[in-house]
């Protein structure tokens, strides 16, 4: 076999290895994130690793910061021989004494400790930078990263994984029927208190669903008995108040016939007064008969006002009762829109809940479908490669080489089959 020419990129496996017809292998060059270790045979003391800095430029021992982006690794391990062996090194000798040596070009090493890393994005389980390692395939990076993110979904059986998924998807329709139902209910209660047609949207419009049909009817069932009570513990309540109205507006016309002979009675009494008074002041009466009459007067009077204070009072409670009709209406109608936004939102979660079931349950039966036919999903990968190697990206299969600083993206296709979208659930009216 002849060699010719090999180049040794020390660590990398880089060279240049010349056969007879063969085609020579790129020498890696170094760049930025690079990690190099710098050793001297003989000198374990010397021994040091520094980082490709973002200038491109490295700092060595005893050395100014030279540039190495760009260049491969016998390139800058001659540079730095040429540069060190043309220094003294000052080490403490086993004695204790102090000995200076000058630096051997044969004895310097330096090999590449780290390579920058690379990066993995997409259906991967744990996405995220990679250290690199020479000869490093795109199926052993993946492997990495913990698998497909697939692999996932299938390690929790797509069998078992679609009954539950199923078991939750009738769970949320019952949530999003009972929500409706709700819904339905409030609005035919706020309708009844504010005086106001009630809705014309049907509960069983509003409560479709792909639910049994016997489940549905005892549903709504249960809907429409809810509506009744609330509706009859309404109308009683405000019956008892519109009763008190009307008890104190019986009380109001009595109060005010009684005013009205209390009044009379006032009336005759001064008239009948003022005359045995005049009658008195000539002698023609006596005295008795004029404190009798006086005593009549002062009686009608103290009745008549009476009568005016206790109108009064009914009056006011009367209007206390008409407060009270209009403060319990104002209360449940607060009462039924609280009650009216709780239910919506409800109803959004279930909906929400709902789409989220059904993409699951139609990626469920997709990778099902395809475990039981033998197939799977197609890794779509992508590669793409760092600026300083040129840049562009390309598609690549699982046993392409990656090289330091590339990114890869990978892209799970599920074959899903054409068919009918997912049932989705009816948007509140």
């Amino acid at each position: 076999m002849k060699l010719a020419n090999c180049a040794i990129a020390v660590g990398m496996g880089f060279c240049s290895v010349a056969h007879a017809g063969a085609q020579a292998q790129p020498v890696y060059r170094l760049q930025p994130g690079d990690i190099l270790e710098l050793g001297v045979v003989g000198l374990p003391d010397f021994r040091s690793r520094s980082v490709v800095n973002p200038d491109g430029k490295i700092s060595l021992p005893m050395m100014r910061p030279t540039e190495v982006a760009g260049q491969d690794l016998e390139t800058v391990l001659a540079r730095v021989k040429d540069d060190l062996s043309r220094k003294l090194y000052q080490q403490r000798g086993p004695d204790g004494r102090d000995n200076i040596s000058a630096i051997s070009p044969d004895a310097i090493t330096l090999t590449i400790a780290e390579y920058r890393p690379i990066y993995l994005n997409g259906d991967v389980t744990r996405p995220g930078q990679q250290a690199y390692r020479p000869g490093l395939t795109v199926r052993q990076a993946v492997a990495l990263a913990g698998g497909y993110e697939i692999m996932r979904f299938r390690a929790e059986n797509p069998f078992l994984k679609s009954a539950s998924l199923r078991d939750d998807y009738q769970a949320q329709w019952l949530r999003h029927v009972q929500a409706q139902g709700q819904i339905w209910r409030l609005r035919q209660e706020l309708a009844q208190i504010s005086g106001k047609p009630a809705p014309s949207l049907s509960l069983e419009q509003m409560t479709q669903a792909p639910l049994p049909q016997e489940q549905l009817a005892q549903l709504r069932n249960l809907t429409r008995q809810q509506l009744e009570l609330d509706s009859n513990a309404f109308n009683r309540e405000r019956d008892f108040l519109r009763n008190a109205v009307k008890v104190a507006d019986e009380q109001i016309t009595l109060l005010n016939s009684r005013k009205d002979r209390d009044a009379e009675n006032v009336s005759v009494d001064d008239s009948d007064y003022r005359k045995l008074k005049e009658f008195s002041a000539r002698g023609v009466v006596p005295m008795n008969r004029l404190s009798e009459s006086r005593r009549l007067f002062l009686y009608s009077s103290t009745q008549a006002l009476q009568t005016t204070v206790q109108l009064a009072n009914v009056t006011r409670e009367r209007d206390e009762a008409e407060r009270n009709i209009g403060r319990y209406v104002e209360k449940e109608r607060a009462r039924i829109l609280r009650s009216l936004e709780e239910a919506t939102a409800s109803l959004t979660q279930a909906q929400s809940r709902l789409q989220s079931v059904s993409e699951q349950l139609t990626y469920t039966g997709v990778i099902r479908s395809q475990l039981v036919r033998g197939s799977g999903a197609s890794p779509v990968i992508t590669v793409f490669h760092s600026a300083a190697a040129g840049g562009g990206s390309q598609r690549v299969s699982e046993d392409s080489p990656v090289q330091p600083g590339d990114t890869i993206e990978v892209a799970l296709a599920a074959d899903v089959p054409a068919g009918p979208p997912a049932a989705q659930p009816e948007p509140a009216p």
